[in-house]
């Protein structure tokens, strides 16, 4: 039981630091170490894993837990091993109000826990499953623990991924980061909306991931974490120009779209024009790439159609694609339909179902409500 047990905990940490904490602990390191040292996930696993095996077997020479207790010598590398990846990404720091407490109950538990192993005196006579099932019980709590105390955010962990992606220049890899996902914080959403601009899929993807802080999301801005290993500096190279100071995102993508003519900017600027609803802006911006190119992007066409919806006197001229059609045509007749936004916003969603597409696009019927009103206004 002893070696199960052993190969048990031996294999959760190693997954957990290599595949799940891994980016954290990179950051943590380069932090720590003033960006100096660099960090391999692999060898950091190896080595964490064996120090916290060597922590469990010199507790337990003391303790002295085994049969049906011996998962239970694994609580303080537990403990451990939660304190560690508990680092929370905005401030570097430890969540030390937490541990001063969680530690000394792990501590008291522990102890208990031993007293009433040495005062049971046939805790130990049992069956091999009559051994077994305890361990692996206990081993599950503890691992649910381990990943309840620690950085366990969503968005952080997607976030780190992101980095690395971007680092590697593997765009595509960002943009298959919590696809499925609502989570999201500034940096993660600007660094999705700069692998969509790099791989040129920005006015058809835009609006599958959240876009929450409008224009500004797409530029590494005021809202998003700075860290010596990621952050500004390093988002701005791959867009191969910096923003000023306090300059917003729509005025930073448009400064450059006039000034260098670039695709790249030019959707990005076309994607702060939707973003901040400026639809007229939009349609005079898009008009000559609509005259000019065979087939647009979904989203420059789905903000066209809306144009020409409120404008049949003088419509923007462009080849619609059949199916972005037939679902904006859904969307009116729903808008019609129904004075609640709430309901026309659910049901246009059933409507995109019914078109096989994917259920986030109706995040621009959200947006095309709002421009709707701004329109008419």
């Amino acid at each position: 039981m002893q070696w199960l047990c052993a190969a048990v905990f031996a294999l959760f940490s190693f997954i957990y630091i290599y595949v799940f904490q891994g980016e954290l602990l990179a950051l943590t390191q380069d932090y720590l170490s003033r960006g100096v040292t660099n960090s391999n996930a692999f060898l950091a696993a190896i080595i964490i894993t064996a120090l916290l095996m060597l922590l469990q077997w010199g507790v337990n020479r003391l303790s002295k837990l085994h049969g049906r207790w011996e998962a239970v010598s694994y609580l303080p590398s537990c403990t451990l091993l939660a304190l560690l990846t508990d680092v929370n990404t905005d401030t570097m720091l430890y969540s030390l109000s937490k541990w001063l407490w969680a530690v000394p109950v792990c501590v008291l538990l522990y102890i208990l826990l031993v007293w009433v192993n040495r005062n049971v005196s046939d805790i130990n006579k049992k069956s091999y499953f009559g051994v077994l099932w305890p361990n692996l019980l206990t081993f599950n709590i503890l691992f649910v623990l381990t990943a309840q105390f620690s950085n366990s955010a969503s968005t952080s962990h997607m976030e780190l991924a992101a980095w690395h992606y971007v680092h590697d220049d593997k765009y595509e890899d960002v943009l298959s980061i919590g696809r499925r996902s609502d989570d999201s914080n500034a940096a993660l959403t600007s660094l999705r909306n700069l692998a969509m601009a790099k791989t040129d899929q920005l006015g058809d993807l835009l609006f599958h991931y959240p876009q929450l802080y409008g224009s500004d999301g797409l530029i590494y801005n005021k809202y998003s974490r700075q860290t010596q290993r990621y952050g500004a500096q390093e988002f701005y190279e791959h867009l191969g120009a910096t923003a000023y100071g306090g300059e917003s995102g729509r005025a930073f993508v448009e400064r450059m779209y006039h000034k260098t003519d670039s695709a790249i900017y030019r959707d990005l600027y076309l994607a702060a024009l939707l973003l901040d609803k400026d639809l007229y802006t939009f349609v005079r911006e898009v008009s000559p790439m609509a005259q000019a190119e065979a087939h647009l992007p979904v989203h420059y066409q789905e903000a066209l159609l809306l144009y020409n919806d409120h404008h049949p006197d003088a419509p923007v001229t462009f080849t619609a694609d059949t199916t972005i059609v037939n679902r904006f045509s859904d969307y009116q007749t729903l808008q019609r339909e129904h004075a609640d936004d709430a309901i026309v916003a659910k049901l246009s969603c059933q409507a995109t179902k019914q078109h096989t597409l994917s259920n986030r696009s109706s995040r621009l019927s959200m947006l095309l409500s709002s421009t709707s009103a701004k329109t008419k206004s």
